[in-house]
């Protein structure tokens, strides 16, 4: 059974690590893990370039958001993300990472540039780390039905041990907040939908001529003109119901078992690339621990119903996710673009057949790879 279109990103093995490699070979390698990262409608909005011993995470304003997204807060959360991947894949081979944060101004698109270290040993990553690392590769937004069942506490207390580490702050609603947020994130739909753009938007990104682009959900293409009359919340935005159809007001407060938020005490650059690498670093935490994560974010997308929130939860500073989380639930694995669309090395286009590692352990470990194919177009 071949591999689908633009699922082998997510064969990426560290057994096919380049040991021996020079630095744009390793650093290639960890951005494989950087961009199974999630996105926003996987829009995918992440650009790397790698000098030497440095890579260059930039934001890829193709492919924002600007109907639902104006200010492009979540692509800059999103972009985070997939760096907060990129340092953890580096710190668990071993190796040690210098990150600088929104180095120029002057080029608003670059998020960050992270420089390879010295080589420590596997035990600089922690047991905990190591497990985060291994769900990157098998970790996605889920929108179906949960268990019945809520999160314990020592599973909360690892969520939000893993978004105060850096440097956010975790709202969890008990049951009077989840009611009224709830209601808000229902008054967010009519709103969002209710507009054409908003509408256009959605069918743009879910269009199934996406399949050839690796990007997008085409699991959820509607024919143009039925996605622009559509005025009811879709699946992608919410979350299956017991009939496994669009949960509706009633199951939108009967299968949330926990909802979160993420924000930030300012509301500034730095803050939303903190706040996007704690969101992927609660994720693959969630995740070691069998949970899983369903964004539930039209407040934050809707201005004056995000300032409601704030005074809902009276938390200082801006509040900038809302998640859906509890057990079970099957995550499905989305298309990725290929890595040469993303990638660049001294400033020219990733050419993945001119750099290929001299080094025998790796070339063995990609044949091997590839023959895994078979068991993830069996789970995709």
């Amino acid at each position: 059974m071949a591999v689908k279109p633009f699922m082998q990103s997510w064969l990426v093995s560290k057994h096919e690590f380049p040991k021996e490699g020079t630095p744009p070979e390793k650093l290639t390698f960890f951005a494989r893990y950087a961009i199974l990262a999630p996105s926003p409608y996987n829009t995918q909005p992440w650009m790397f370039d790698i000098k030497g011993d440095t890579i260059s995470v930039y934001a890829d304003r193709r492919h924002a958001l600007p109907v639902t997204d104006p200010d492009d807060r979540g692509l800059i959360i999103a972009v985070s993300t997939a760096l907060y991947n990129l340092k953890l894949a580096i710190r668990c081979f071993g190796y040690e990472e210098e990150t600088t944060y929104l180095p120029d101004r002057n080029t608003e698109s670059l998020i960050a540039q992270v420089k390879l270290g010295d080589y420590i040993g596997e035990s600089l990553a922690s047991d905990i780390d190591r497990k985060r690392f291994d769900e990157i590769t098998a970790f996605e937004y889920s929108h179906g039905k949960l268990v019945d069942k809520p999160v314990s506490e020592e599973d909360l207390e690892a969520l939000k041990e893993a978004v105060i580490s850096e440097d956010a702050w975790l709202y969890v609603c008990d049951e009077t907040d989840k009611n009224n947020i709830l209601n808000l994130t229902i008054e967010a739909d009519q709103i969002q939908f209710s507009n054409k753009n908003f509408r256009r938007e959605y069918a743009i990104w879910t269009d199934k001529r996406r399949a050839n682009s690796g990007d997008g959900h085409v699991a959820h293409a509607k024919p143009f003109s039925e996605a622009m009359n559509t005025f009811t919340p879709t699946l992608l935005r919410r979350f299956a119901g017991e009939d496994g159809q669009v949960a509706d007001a009633v199951a939108m407060k009967k299968d949330v078992p926990l909802l979160v938020i993420i924000g930030a005490v300012k509301g500034g650059a730095q803050e939303r690339v903190m706040t996007g690498q704690a969101l992927m670093k609660l994720c693959l935490t969630a995740a070691s621990r069998g949970l899983c994560v369903t964004p539930l974010n039209q407040i934050c997308e809707v201005p004056e119903l995000r300032l409601r929130l704030h005074d809902e939860i009276n938390q200082q500073g801006r509040a900038h996710l809302l998640l859906r989380i509890g057990y079970g639930g099957k995550p499905h694995l989305c298309p990725r673009r290929n890595l040469s669309s993303m990638l660049s090395i001294d400033g020219k286009p990733f050419d993945e057949e001119k750099m290929v590692s001299k080094d025998p352990d790796a070339s063995k470990q990609r044949i091997f790879s590839r023959i895994t194919s078979f068991f993830l177009a069996k789970r995709s």
